[in-house]
Parts: C-alpha cells; sequence; structure tokens
C-alpha cells in the first residue's frame, strides 16, 4: 500500500511538473528534506539527491551550521522602540537540525527559526536595558550574551550572535544632545551640602545619640529622614565612592580596583580619576553651568576642571601613610586654588599630644617616642604604630575640614556659592580599622594595656566628627544636608574574634558591615525613618534637588521618601535618558565655550607618590604582590589611545582604554558584579582573565565555582573547588566545607568521603583545617545516611574546637532529626562559659528551650542572641516564629520585615512572614510576599503554604485552595499541603499552621 501511495504523488508530481528534479546537497554540507504537506523530514548526505516539485523542499546547511542576519524590533527598558542589526549563527547538530524542521510543510527551515528565535531573544534582552545602553553601543555585549544564553536552550551551545549599532532617528539622537537635556533644567533654589563619613555605623551612633554625645547628627536625624544604607560587595571604598558620585554600578563607571598597570611599563599604579569611564556629578553639574566644590573624594586625582573646585584624595592621603607628593600638580582645581590648599594643609608632624590626648589615654612620653620611630625604617611595636596611625588620620581629617571649611566661608561672600558642597572624610573608617577590637567590651584580641589606651578612640572619634558636621553645617545656613557612609563597621558582639581590624592584616573588609548610615535634613526634607537606602540612589537624589533631569541609566531612584511633599508637588521628576552623550557626539565631552573640561580631559601625570602607595597597599593586603598585569605597551607607547575628554566605552574589555592595565583584584571585581546580574558569560570572562594573571588563584576559582553553580554545573562547580582544595594555603578551611557540600548536591556523598578521607591537608594548617575537614566528613556521612559516622566526626571536629560553630551546627540539626537536640544542652553551655558572646549557641539553646515548650526560656535565649548580633536573620526568623506560636502576630510582623530586609532571599523570614500578615489581616501584604519572591525567581512551596493559611483563617477558602494548588505544581508531595488541603476540604479548623 506505501508502495502504491508513493507511485500515486510520483505520478502526480509528472503530471503537475514533469520529470522529479535533482537537488545537489555541496560537499561537507548537510541537507534536510522537508514533505511540504506533512511528514518526518530526514537528513540527505552530500551529493545529488532527487526531490519531488511541489511536495518536497530541501535545505543545505554549509558545515551543518545556520547563518543569518536581520534586524531586530526592541524596546528598551524604558519603553523606547530600536533597531538592531544582528548576525547570529548556530552548529546544532543533526538531531537538533532536524526537530527544527518539525512538523514539515510550510515552514521556511531551520534559517527562519533561528532567526525568529533570535529576534525573540534579543527582544527579550534588550528590554532589561536601558536606552542609553543600546542607542549608545555600550549595552550591547550584555545583550548578546543574554540572547545567546536564549538561544542555547534551543539550539545547543555553538551558537553566536553578533549585535550591531542601531541606526538612530533624528528623534532619539536629540534627546542625547546635553543642551536639550540641560534646558531642562528646573530652579528649585536648593543648596545641597554632602557629607561622606566611611564606616560610620548606627550601631555605634545610636548610643551616642542617646546619650547626648553626637548632638549635630542627633538633631538632623530627628528632624529629618534616616535611613539604614545597604551597600555593595565587595566594601572597597573607591569602588563604593565612585558609585555615590556616578550613581552607576562598577562595570560601568570603571573603578574597580585600587591599581591597574600602567600599559607602558606594566608597574601597578594607584586608580584614579582617568580610569573613570562615565561622569561624575561634578562632570554633570558643570555641564549645566552649576557650581560644586567637591572635597577629598576617591579617585579624583588628578583633578578634572569643573566650574567650581575639586580638591582631590591626593592632598592628604593618610590611609597608606605617604608623604604628599612634592608635585602638586593635578591635585587640585582651579591651579591657583592650590596655595591656599597648601597653607591650610595640617601635616602630620604638627598634631600635638594635646590634640591626641583627647582621643587616645596614652602618656606625653608614649606620644613622644611614636613621634620619633614613626619615620624609622624596621619594626615598630603595634602600641607606637596605633599612635602614629591615629596622628595621620588626624592630620588628614583637619586638612580636608580646614578646606571645606574655606571654600564654605567663600561662597557665603560670593553672591554664586556653589550649589553643591561636597566632603568625604575617612577618618571613622580608619579609626575603627586601628581600634575597633580594643572598644567596650574588651575582647582577648585587644592585650590590656591597648584597651586602657585606646578603649575610647572609635567614640571619640564619632563626636568629633559631629562637631566638624555641625561646623559644615553652620557655614551652609538653609542647605539641604546628606550625611551617608558607604558601609558600616563591626562593633560590640559582632566583632570577628579571630583577626584584627588592621587594614595590614590582609583581610581588612572581613571587619566591614554591609549597612551604613543615611541621613537627609534641612528645608526639602521630610521627618521620619524610611526604607533602606541604596548607594545608587544619592546620585539621582542629588539631581533631582538641584533641579536637573534624573537619566535613565543611573540604576538607582529619587528618594522621594526624603524629600517634603511640598518639594516633589513643586517639582516633580524630570527624565533625560543619560547624561553621556552618544560616541558619535564627541564634540559634546570636549570643553565647553566658557572653559569648562569634560570628563577624563585631566592629564594622566605620573606621580612620586605612587610606588609609595602602591608598597603600602601590598604590604596591608589590598593588592598581591609582584607587577604582574600584562605589560603591553601600547605601538605608540603612549598610556592609553582615547582622545582627550574622551571616557573610554564602559564594558569588560575597556580597562586598557583608559589608560591601564587591570590587576586581578579589577577583574574579580568586576566578575562578582556580572555575577549579581546574572551576566555569566561575561563573569567567567573576568573570572579566566584573573587567573591569567595569577593562576590558582583562590578568589578567581572560588568565584568560578559559585557562577558555575549558579548555571547549573555543579559537576564544574565540584571540579573547580576540588583544585581549590589541592592548592590552598595551609588554614583556609572554606573549601573542604564547599567540596562537601558539593559532592552532597550531585549524590556524591559516598565519593566525598573517600576524597576527604584520602587528602593530604598542607603541612602549617594548625586545628582549622582538621576541624574544617572533620566536619566536612560529618555533612557527607549525614548525606549518605550513616548518622553513626557522622556523629562521630562532628565530635571529633568538636574535640578539637569545642565552640566551633559549624560543627555544631551539623550536629544540631542531626540530633534534632532523631529527637534528641536536648542531649546537646550541656555540650553548648559548656562553649559558652568558654565564649559567652557566641550568638549561635544562645539561639540553639532557644531552640531547644522551645522544643520542650518552654517559650519564655525560648524567647529568652533569642533575645540573648539578637542582642550580641542584631542581624542574624535566622535567629530573627526563629523569634519570629515563637511570636506568632504566642498569638503575637504584630510583634512578629515588624521583627520580621526587618529580617526580611536584610536577607531578601531567606526562606524561613518570608514564610513567617506571610503567616504573620494574615493573622494581622493584612490578605494583600501576604500576596505581595509571594509575589515580590516570584518577581526574584524565588517560587518555594512554602511561601505558597503559608499564603494558603493566611487566606483560610481569613475565610478565604476558594483563594487558599487555589494557593495550596500553585505550591502542589511546585512539588506534588508536600505532607503539609495534602494535609493543609484536605482540612479545607473538610471544613475543618487547621491542625497546625505552616510557618517554621
Amino acid at each position: 500500500m506505501r508502495a502504491r501511495g508513493r507511485a500515486a504523488l510520483l505520478a502526480a508530481a509528472v503530471l503537475l511538473g514533469g520529470a522529479a528534479l535533482v537537488a545537489r546537497v555541496p560537499e561537507g554540507s548537510t541537507g534536510v528534506v522537508v514533505w511540504r504537506g506533512g511528514g518526518t523530514p530526514g537528513l540527505l548526505a552530500s551529493g545529488m539527491t532527487f526531490r519531488l516539485p511541489f511536495l518536497q523542499r530541501v535545505f543545505t546547511y554549509p558545515g551543518g551550521r545556520i547563518e543569518v542576519a536581520g534586524t531586530a524590533q526592541v524596546s528598551s527598558k524604558e519603553g523606547t522602540g530600536l533597531a538592531l542589526p544582528f548576525k547570529a549563527a548556530a552548529h546544532p547538530g543533526d538531531q537538533v537540525l532536524l526537530a527544527l524542521h518539525q512538523p514539515g510543510g510550510t515552514a521556511a527551515g531551520a534559517r527562519e527559526a533561528l532567526r525568529s528565535a533570535a529576534e525573540e531573544e534579543i527582544g527579550k534582552s534588550a528590554a532589561s536595558l536601558g536606552t542609553y545602553d543600546l542607542a549608545s553601543g555600550l549595552g550591547l555585549q550584555e545583550a548578546a550574551a543574554a540572547a545567546r544564553a536564549g538561544l542555547e536552550k534551543t539550539f545547543g551551545s555553538e551558537v553566536k550572535i553578533d549585535l550591531g549599532k542601531p541606526d538612530l532617528p533624528p528623534d532619539l539622537k536629540a534627546a542625547f544632545d546635553l543642551r536639550t537635556i540641560n534646558a531642562r533644567r528646573q530652579e528649585t533654589g536648593v543648596r545641597v551640602l554632602l557629607i561622606g563619613l566611611d564606616s560610620a555605623d548606627w550601631d555605634v551612633l545610636d548610643p551616642l545619640i542617646a546619650r547626648g554625645e553626637v548632638p549635630n547628627l542627633a538633631r538632623l536625624k530627628s528632624s529629618g529622614a534616616w535611613a539604614r544604607l545597604r551597600s555593595n560587595v565587595p566594601t572597597l571604598s573607591p569602588i563604593l565612592w565612585t558609585t555615590v558620585a556616578t550613581g552607576k554600578a562598577p562595570d560601568k563607571h570603571g573603578v574597580n580596583d585600587f591599581l591597574v598597570a600602567d600599559p607602558r611599563t606594566g608597574r601597578k599604579v594607584p586608580i584614579n580619576s582617568t580610569f573613570r569611564r562615565t561622569k561624575a556629578l561634578w562632570n554633570i553639574l558643570s555641564d549645566a553651568g552649576v557650581t560644586s566644590d567637591f572635597i577629598a573624594w576617591w579617585a579624583s586625582w588628578p583633578a578634572e576642571a569643573v566650574r567650581g573646585h575639586l580638591v582631590s584624595d591626593r592632598v592628604s592621603y593618610s590611609t597608606f601613610s605617604f608623604a604628599a607628593s612634592q608635585d602638586s600638580r593635578g591635585a587640585v582645581y582651579p591651579p591657583e586654588y592650590a596655595a591656599t590648599v597648601e597653607r591650610l594643609r595640617v601635616s602630620e608632624a604638627s598634631i600635638t599630644y594635646r590634640q591626641v590626648a583627647r582621643f587616645l589615654h596614652v602618656s606625653e612620653g608614649e606620644f613622644h617616642r611614636a613621634r620619633v620611630v614613626a619615620g624609622r625604617k624596621g619594626p615598630v611595636s603595634e602600641t607606637l604604630e596605633s599612635i602614629n596611625v591615629f596622628t595621620r588620620v588626624l592630620a588628614a581629617t583637619e586638612t580636608y575640614r580646614r578646606v571645606a571649611l574655606d571654600l564654605l566661608d567663600a561662597g557665603a561672600r560670593s553672591a554664586a556659592p556653589a550649589r553643591l558642597s561636597a566632603v568625604y572624610f575617612e577618618g571613622i573608617d580608619e579609626v575603627n580599622h586601628r581600634f575597633a577590637h580594643c572598644a567596650p567590651p574588651r575582647e582577648p584580641l585587644c592585650p590590656a594595656g591597648d584597651y586602657d589606651r585606646f578603649k575610647d578612640a572609635v567614640t571619640a572619634f564619632y563626636r568629633y566628627q559631629d562637631e566638624i558636621v555641625g561646623e559644615l553645617q553652620a557655614k551652609a545656613p538653609g542647605s539641604t544636608v546628606l550625611i551617608l557612609s558607604d558601609h558600616g563597621f563591626s562593633s560590640g558582639a559582632n566583632r570577628p574574634r579571630t583577626a584584627k581590624p588592621f587594614i595590614e592584616g590582609g583581610d581588612p573588609g572581613r571587619w566591614h558591615d554591609l549597612y551604613g548610615i543615611f541621613i537627609a535634613g534641612g528645608p526639602s526634607t521630610r521627618n521620619g525613618e524610611m526604607p533602606v537606602v541604596t548607594l545608587y540612589d544619592i546620585a539621582p537624589t542629588i539631581l533631582h534637588l538641584l533641579g536637573l533631569p534624573v537619566p535613565d541609566d543611573m540604576p538607582g531612584r529619587v528618594l522621594e521618601a526624603a524629600l517634603s511633599p511640598d518639594f516633589m508637588a513643586r517639582h516633580p521628576i524630570v527624565r533625560a535618558p543619560s547624561y553621556e552623550g552618544l560616541p558619535e557626539a564627541g564634540e559634546q565631552r570636549q570643553a565647553d565655550a566658557q572653559g569648562v573640561a569634560a570628563p577624563g580631559q585631566g592629564e594622566i601625570l605620573p606621580d612620586a607618590a605612587d610606588d609609595e602607595v602602591v608598597n603600602k597597599l601590598r604590604s596591608l593586603g589590598y593588592v598581591n604582590g609582584g607587577n604582574r598585569g600584562g605589560a603591553a605597551a601600547s605601538a605608540s607607547g603612549e598610556a592609553g589611545s582615547a582622545p582627550a575628554g574622551a571616557r573610554a566605552p564602559a564594558g569588560p574589555d575597556a580597562g586598557s582604554e583608559s589608560g591601564g592595565i587591570p590587576t586581578l583584584l579589577f577583574h574579580t571585581n568586576l566578575a562578582r558584579v556580572y555575577l549579581q546580574k546574572k551576566q555569566y558569560d561575561l563573569a567567567e570572562a573576568e573570572y579566566r582573565q584573573a587567573l591569567r594573571i595569577q593562576p590558582g588563584s583562590a578568589q578567581a576559582l572560588g568565584g568560578l565555582a559559585v557562577l558555575y553553580e549558579a548555571k547549573g554545573e555543579p559537576e564544574k562547580a565540584l571540579e573547580t573547588v576540588r583544585n581549590m582544595v589541592r592548592q590552598a594555603p595551609a588554614g583556609d578551611p572554606g573549601p573542604l566545607v564547599k567540596v562537601a557540600e558539593l559532592f552532597i548536591q550531585l549524590n556524591r556523598a559516598e565519593d566525598g568521603v573517600a576524597f576527604l578521607t584520602r587528602l593530604q591537608l598542607p603541612k602549617g594548617g594548625g586545628p582549622k583545617s582538621e576541624v574544617a575537614r572533620w566536619v566536612a566528613l560529618g555533612m557527607l556521612h549525614t548525606a549518605a545516611g550513616n548518622a553513626r559516622e557522622a556523629e562521630s566526626s562532628l565530635l571529633k571536629a568538636l574535640g578539637l574546637e569545642p565552640t566551633s560553630v559549624n560543627a555544631m551546627q551539623e550536629l544540631f540539626a542531626l540530633y534534632d532529626a532523631q529527637g534528641r537536640a536536648q542531649d546537646l544542652e550541656p555540650r553548648l553551655r559548656a562553649a559558652l562559659s568558654r565564649d559567652p558572646r557566641s550568638a549561635m549557641h544562645h539561639n540553639w539553646l532557644g531552640l531547644i528551650a522551645k522544643r520542650r515548650g518552654d517559650l519564655k526560656g525560648a524567647e529568652a535565649e533569642f533575645q540573648k542572641a539578637l542582642a550580641m548580633a542584631p542581624d542574624l536573620v535566622g535567629v530573627m526568623a526563629n523569634l519570629g516564629s515563637l511570636l506568632l506560636q504566642q498569638e503575637r502576630a504584630g510583634e512578629a510582623v515588624e521583627l520580621l520585615t526587618r529580617a526580611l530586609e536584610k536577607e531578601p532571599r531567606n526562606v524561613e523570614s518570608r514564610t513567617n512572614l506571610i503567616v504573620a500578615l494574615g493573622m494581622t489581616h493584612d490578605l494583600a501584604g501576604a500576596a505581595g510576599r509571594v509575589a515580590e519572591a516570584k518577581s526574584m525567581g524565588q517560587r518555594v512551596p512554602h511561601f505558597y503554604n503559608a499564603l494558603a493559611y493566611a487566606l483560610y483563617i481569613n475565610g478565604q477558602q476558594d483563594k487558599a485552595m487555589a494557593a495550596l494548588k500553585e505550591s502542589l505544581k511546585i512539588d506534588p508531595r508536600q505532607p503539609d499541603a495534602l494535609r493543609l488541603r484536605a482540612e479545607i476540604e473538610q471544613g475543618q479548623p487547621v491542625a497546625a499552621s505552616p510557618y517554621r
């Protein structure tokens, strides 16, 4: 029958169009034959083949590749329409190629499939980018990477896609013209005083406010708006303060490290303003004809030409304790103000004992001994070095204080004072790094003698900084005052116990806290606490206060919650695409008719202090040894080739274009930014570049492991971490625990046991490595179902380190699953006798008390834990659950909301909060928390279960069942969800709520 059917078709073909035609598949190509009316497509080898006219169509693909070109009609995230030209290619393999021609018939083949899919994926990726990123071409690599990732799901891993710059219509080009943008400025009459206090922290500041010791900051907080400020990671000052000044992420602004390599010599030099790739506030304001004064801002040397004054961070650079260069070129703009700055400069040698004695309880003899050894080479005692560090800090702070007051004085006498006066003070951070371990209560890290000398240094410096704030505010009456820190600093029970905070300790960022302070006071602000703010929000808020349009390419928002309703009503937010200008409009970046330079026009000046800074950075542990960085001079031998007034384009390959070759830390920091944005290809490229600079870098390998996990490639992550374990320096326990987690994730716990059992630990690692190995083995044995071996391993870890939190965490989970957590109480109390301020041990005691029904005792333990470590989200979740159990839902909502602000992806906190909101009848809030999680990619059954419970106890049975349906779609075998569904179906009271 089949043969007769084919014959009939053939006869029809002959009748319709004559004899069958011959098709040729060229050598090295793959052919696919498709039946027009349906049927299964087939592969054709190279050579001649028959094709039935009207019934069959043959597609050929040279080398099995699909290549297309076209134009994708896309919309930016602001809704601007653009046409992006593209080229796409894929090598999908025979079976995928066949699948692309299913079901056959009228489709135009795999090329059309690739073209259509490319247009769709480009459209998706473009929708997440701003108009400026697309129009300028600077975001095209990011868009292409995202589109490629989408295409790989259908076409396999061998996909390439290139995006061309769009051809912009005249009206869109005009939208980027600075004259057009600045013409939209509204006059607000506002003057802004911006004060940066590096490392200022509410945990230290609030008690000082309560005791009346910082009256100026207290008054600003009580009469203005205030918030916690969430920093970025890594918490390195050049990166963070450049984000404040530009409103841009590090991958855009280009300052990602303390150092870059000079392309002429390969020698590492400190990061400076010539490496910034986007405009800072002082550039934007100058372009708009608005005067500003900036003092001491990180990476502001060499000073750019601005409308106003720019006193760079090289005037008095106390962190790295080098003498200021005698060559003052580039330190100050305008140059004629440099003589005034020199007159106002406070030298380290001029600081007296009386000035220091206000902060440090040292004798006059100790002070003079410290000053005698200050200029000597060789080792200096820790006590004397601490005195000298403080002396340098005080000299730098006094210098910038005097300069700021001088400029404010000059402004008061001027008919046109600066509309923005900004000054940065590093002192709180520097004093913390030297003395935070000696603040009360005394910790073992601080010797008794030093505790007596230095216990009040941190709080005394806060009081001094408060006086400076008061002086500055008095010189700028009527100004809107913005005060912020780039991050916080560990204090009290939150302080690390195994390493001093010294910058030279090699890991100074360990003492940094992710949350800093923000205060807005003055006539344009409102009063009260506001939601958490970010570093990205500062620049847009300042621009709006000064009446300038807020650009779409700044990811932050105007802090409307900080500004008075009257101000917002009189001055609605005006938007603009960008202040950067389009690349072809280079003339906009040159000096304007009034002589104000565009960004990046500062001359790259050699500075005698560079070597001193680099050596100090290396000794402080901020940078790696050696001058590796790829000494690659340009063909001309010059440092960079960008024309004067132009900035190198933002992007992963732009570092050398802006005058330097990025260092290892530059690449790893930039990779972390890309990783947070889920731009995995770009992140991997940066980590690979870092490994070319320093093969075996733990930072780069660790980042690659995280990246592979995020991409769903645990096998690659495991292999990477195994390499880390083999290369890990003695005493670094982190990779051992991570390798166990990955073996468990891959359901290869037994293999993990074998690997760690055979592993030769580095010599000199001490007990930390052994403890980590036993903890890792305990985790693996637990995962393999070997409870006895797991218990034995974890007890061995605790035998070596009785206060080990990691070991106790695993042992508590093991015992708790067996219903014997109470057996650990004696061991927990013994650990607390050794380390009375261990918050986690109090947390576990609280859980034991809760299990036995002692809710009052449990609450006491949880409160002790939070008193010692207020940011422990897990403890907050446990206390929230306890409050719900006691039907104290209002208190639970307040606590769990704070917990979720600190850690938005914490499952326990969100689950408990949804229940608490239901118990307070806030069903919109409960549903909103589920939607919020979904928008972050979290579809967790617990959230839907909690929502179902919240709906049901409020009488909304149908909606509760709908929520449970969603939960069971994710995991159909949940006992809790199934039980809750049965109880709702039967109209029974719910036996137990899903809070955890």
